[in-house]
């Protein structure tokens, strides 16, 4: 299948969360099963790119991107995926996202992710590339299956048997905006294609525009699929994803055995796999020496890597 891969994140390049991690980790094993992926992600200027072989795109150089009244210009890089054979397309904005973080609560916020949605689609028209597939990431790019249908649509040759999936990865987040910008989602895009009722309450939700639009809705587990049709996790758009019904599916994060395997980590000390764990336990005392702590023999150690927010359980 060819398929259109658009995220705010990319491990290892640009990454706060599980959705750098995924984005990578997804996009490389269906790069393996021999789809053809075109994946963006902008070109945030805290990307660590030294010794990555990467290369401007020739013909996608200093090209115009209007969104809404906003005028830009980008260019376009690709980049080698490192220890892959998959090049990513990084969508070059300085006056978007040279930026000290990758995410702010600046006003223009959403224009940046518009453009980035909006660079990814234009891009698959100069490369004459046409997605089964455009694939969009969380509230950032949530406004693609819209832009799918009313703003590009009208170009049958590309995008005339694409079909647009809108993965949740955090429900938490979902970038909303004051309807007084609504003219940003344009152009090709009317108000009336806009939820009405969040317009009269003065605000415009992009992730709930990706559960309205999408063909498929997909989310990070079963389970989480269920929690976010309820009101307690559904974080104001439980009846939304109620009305998609069998739209909305559950598909299990994985991990990406690559990485994440301790016979191979290069970060940790001492090794250890399923027929010898005696790497383990080396590795828990290197870490209590490193934290220069005692722990009684037979001591468990538990470590956490969280945001303190109550998504996590915190509380």
């Amino acid at each position: 299948m060819r398929v259109c891969f658009v995220s705010a994140e990319y491990a290892p390049f640009a990454k706060t969360g599980g959705l750098g991690d995924v984005a990578a980790a997804l996009t490389r094993y269906l790069a393996r099963r021999c789809h053809d992926l075109r994946v963006f992600v902008p070109l945030h200027g805290q990307m660590e790119l030294a010794g990555i072989d990467r290369h401007p795109v020739d013909f996608l150089m200093d090209l115009p991107l209007r969104v809404g009244a906003h005028e830009f210009r980008y260019s376009v890089q690709t980049a080698r995926v490192p220890d892959t054979g998959l090049w990513i397309y990084l969508i070059d904005c300085p006056t978007l996202f040279d930026r000290p973080r990758i995410y702010s609560d600046a006003p223009d916020e959403h224009v940046r992710y518009l453009a980035l949605t909006r660079a990814a689609f234009e891009c698959c028209q100069r490369m004459g590339f046409a997605p089964d597939i455009m694939h969009s990431n969380d509230w950032h790019t949530a406004f693609a299956p819209l832009l799918l249908r009313h703003a590009y649509g009208w170009d049958k040759g590309i995008f005339g048997a694409t079909r647009s999936v809108f993965t949740i990865h955090n429900i938490g987040y979902q970038g909303v905006f004051s309807a007084g910008r609504a003219g940003d989602v344009g152009p090709g895009v009317g108000i009336e294609a806009l939820h009405q009722a969040d317009l009269g309450a003065g605000r415009i939700n992009p992730m709930r525009h990706g559960v309205m639009y999408a063909d498929a809705v997909t989310t990070v587990s079963p389970t989480y699929a269920a929690e976010i049709r309820t009101p307690e996790g559904g974080h104001g758009l439980d009846g939304d994803l109620r009305l998609r019904g069998d739209s909305v599916v559950g598909i299990l994060n994985g991990v990406d055995y690559d990485e994440w395997n301790p016979a191979t980590d290069q970060y940790l000390p001492h090794r250890y796999d399923d027929t010898d764990l005696t790497g383990k336990l080396l590795n828990k005392q290197a870490l209590l020496d490193l934290l220069r702590k005692p722990s009684p023999p037979g001591t468990p150690l538990i470590g956490m890597i969280s945001r303190l927010t109550r998504q996590k359980g915190i509380d």
